[in-house]
């Protein structure tokens, strides 16, 4: 039996959600949120929950800043705390090739209004005390940047979202979309059941390309397996430490309110799939580069690890906006690893989108779908 909406957004990520979310703050109430498991089980789950300006592309720096506004009056908004700390980020090169495009990102950044700043080695070790620095050519910082709480984000975006009367279905797997005359009229259920709909939405993270194939439309997006891990807190690295991101080994580290140290990165690319087990023996090498960088963490006993999933792109960049050639059909997918961090941006974008028809906010034509038929990709270098 076949059941009537307006609006169906397939996937309860962050990224659903907040388009849900949007399109419903605006007034559009019949929308229905299909996902296969829970609720952020997925990669907003797995999320550290970084949020930063500090980008090569154009496009990835204005979804970051129209996605920090969001952030930054969430509790206002949400009603509950994102515990969204404005600790900044902190990028260290050593070599000159990293450097050098390290300077060429912060001038396009200082362009569009970033407050990011270009550090000596010794600047950077004072905001990052301990910090070896005798190989470094230089850093970049801004103090907007921080970190928020996943968790609390997304079931504050679920409980607005509700409140407005958007429809939840936990559950609830995709396993056919539904066209007609080149046009989407609803999606299928792996129960069987129908779901009728003028609009559908693909935000199923990693399950974004096995979504689109039920269209007959290929997205290129392709998982693949990330982890990090918890490090017992140490005196010599407080709290209030910037997310630091060594280029040289790709690692990062960062310290949560409880001290806790979470150290990851450095596995970039390594593996592909859908298999989310950690992986202990690449924990060498992320201890070799976050110890070459930040000594102290030599002392540091590792409590717990965790993997996920990542939906990757070939040029690292989001895939946002209507399908070609079948009507009704949107995609917000390909993320990337920044979909927690650009998620008030895209819910907004596509919300204007599928209500006005163009989204007026931010120019998002270069993450089309279309730009993968050209091949003309510029990746994003900032991706870690």
């Amino acid at each position: 039996m076949a059941r009537g909406t307006e609006i169906v957004i397939i996937g309860g990520g962050i990224v659903g959600l907040s388009i849900a979310y949007h399109l419903a703050a605006r007034g559009c109430h019949n929308v229905c949120v299909l996902e296969r498991g829970q609720i952020g089980q997925g990669a907003t789950a797995k999320a550290t929950g970084g949020i930063r300006q500090q980008f090569s592309r154009e496009i990835n720096i204005r979804l970051s800043q129209e996605s920090l506004k969001p952030f930054e009056r969430f509790e206002e908004e949400m009603g509950c705390s994102a515990d969204f700390r404005q600790v900044g980020y902190l990028f260290l090169a050593s070599s000159g090739e990293d450097w050098a495009w390290l300077k060429e990102a912060a001038a396009l950044q200082q362009r569009l209004q970033v407050p990011v700043e270009l550090l000596t080695p010794e600047e950077a070790r004072r905001l990052v005390p301990g910090l070896w620095i005798d190989d470094l050519l230089g850093a970049t910082f801004c103090g907007s940047d921080g970190i928020a709480d996943p968790h609390a984000v997304l079931h504050g975006l679920a409980g607005q979202a509700r409140r407005l009367g958007v429809r939840i279905l936990e559950g609830r797997e995709v396993t056919g979309i539904l066209c007609d005359g080149g046009r989407v009229r609803g999606v299928r259920m792996k129960d069987g059941e129908a779901v009728a709909a003028a609009l559908v939405v693909n935000a199923a993270g990693i399950h974004a390309r096995e979504v689109g194939l039920m269209a007959g439309v290929e997205i290129p997006v392709e998982p693949h397996h990330r982890q990090a891990f918890v490090a017992e807190p140490l005196a010599e690295l407080a709290d209030s430490m910037p997310m630091t991101v060594d280029l040289r080994s790709g690692t990062y580290v960062h310290v949560e309110r409880n001290g806790n140290i979470i150290l990851g990165g450095g596995d970039h690319g390594d593996r592909r799939g859908f298999d989310e087990r950690l992986d202990w023996s690449l924990l060498p090498r992320l201890i070799e580069g976050v110890t070459h960088r930040l000594p102290a963490l030599e002392l540091a006993r590792i409590q717990r690890g965790w993997a996920g999933l990542r939906e990757m792109t070939p040029d690292e960049l989001a895939i946002v906006g209507p399908v070609p050639d079948t009507e009704g059909l949107f995609v917000a997918a390909g993320f990337s690893g920044h979909g927690f961090m650009h998620a008030p941006a895209i819910g907004k974008l596509v919300a204007e989108l599928i209500l006005d028809g163009k989204a007026s906010t931010i120019d998002i034509s270069s993450l089309s779908l279309d730009r993968f038929r050209t091949g003309q990709l510029v990746p994003e270098r900032a991706v870690f």
